[in-house]
């Protein structure tokens, strides 16, 4: 018989900030300390939110898990 696979879902509210630097936009995340930078306000987020969720996937396979995507549907 195989073993069952047990899958939890967990929700979390993360926060992004976003600013206006001379060269560009720059967008942090508060609660992991991940940054990103773009063009423009949408994709200096949309840079965060790839970015988020690459830190996200290699700390669960530091923590021996497989990452499931998606991690991020939006950010707030």
């Amino acid at each position: 018989m195989l073993p069952k696979v047990v899958m939890s879902v967990l929700t979390y509210r993360l926060t992004a900030t976003i600013w206006k630097e001379p060269e560009g936009y720059v967008a942090r995340c508060s609660e992991l300390g991940v940054a990103s930078a773009g063009d423009s306000s949408r994709d200096t987020l949309a840079n965060l939110k790839e970015a988020t969720e690459l830190y996200l996937g290699n700390m669960m396979l530091t923590a021996g898990l497989i990452p499931i995507k998606p991690f991020l549907q939006v950010f707030s």
